[in-house]
């Protein structure tokens, strides 16, 4: 494997002759190696995926569908499939009439740093029930847990940004926000209880993270929602979110 850093605190990945590269950014997602923002630099698609079958093994990549393809085709586990979407701050900057925070008494915002990952367990699991797309990601509830407690506490994808936020009432959560810096600032969370109590505090919350990364400096705010989520794909479009492009979790085979 010929890999050396580059932009953006990418690598490239180049077969022996030169002519296949593909670029990614490294790091780990539960304990595993991981290749996000897999993009082809030079070659076909056919070649770039062996390139990746062969210097990365077992690793989890996060592709578009011209690579997770032929990926796929040579036995790499699609694990999910997602809509990117994203919002442009300078040019679409938050509506000057949304209420901020935009919660109705007794709701009130508590930093997400505050509120304990053990807390966000009843809520999440009321988010995600079965059924729901983003459920069907794990094979367990608690493997669903397990991850929702590493990202909050940072080990999965780094600290979260000021901004990240849990709606609260007297009997506790009710909707959840976490916000990370990825290859751009990224909702990486957002779930809400289905129950009345709950209604409305998606949009509330996407519009609270408009204006709150606004006010923290930042020119864009992405998100991405599992492909079959409809409801949240159109909360995001309502809320000024544009759809951007789609990408493909996949994990490599192990070698032989």
């Amino acid at each position: 494997m010929n890999g050396s850093p580059g932009r953006e605190d990418r690598t490239s990945l180049r077969s022996a002759d030169g002519s296949t590269r593909v670029g990614f950014r490294a790091g780990e997602w539960r304990g595993h190696p991981r290749a996000t923002a897999v993009r082809i630099e030079a070659g076909t698609p056919a070649a770039a995926a062996d390139l990746l079958l062969r210097e990365l093994p077992g690793w989890l990549v996060v592709t578009d569908d011209t690579l997770a393809a032929p990926l796929a085709d040579a036995g790499a586990e699609v694990q999910r499939r997602a809509h990117r979407y994203g919002r442009d701050l300078a040019v679409h900057p938050p509506d000057p009439g949304w209420p901020h925070p935009a919660l109705p008494a007794p709701l009130r915002l508590r930093p997400a740093a505050e509120v304990p990952a053990e807390h966000l367990e009843e809520l999440w699991l009321a988010a995600y029930a079965a059924g729901h797309p983003d459920r069907a990601r794990y094979e367990r509830a608690a493997d669903g847990l397990a991850a929702l407690a590493s990202l909050w506490r940072g080990e999965l994808l780094g600290p979260t940004l000021p901004f990240s936020a849990v709606a609260v009432d007297d009997r506790g959560p009710v909707a959840a926000l976490a916000v990370h810096a990825l290859e751009r600032p990224w909702i990486t969370e957002i779930f809400r209880d289905p129950a009345p109590r709950g209604r409305g505090l998606g949009t509330a919350l996407l519009r609270y993270a408009v204006t709150a990364a606004a006010e923290y400096g930042l020119s864009d705010l992405g998100a991405s929602v599992t492909v079959g989520n409809v409801r949240s794909s159109r909360m995001l479009e309502r809320v000024g979110f544009r759809r951007l492009d789609d990408s493909v979790d996949l994990r490599l085979p192990a070698a032989p």
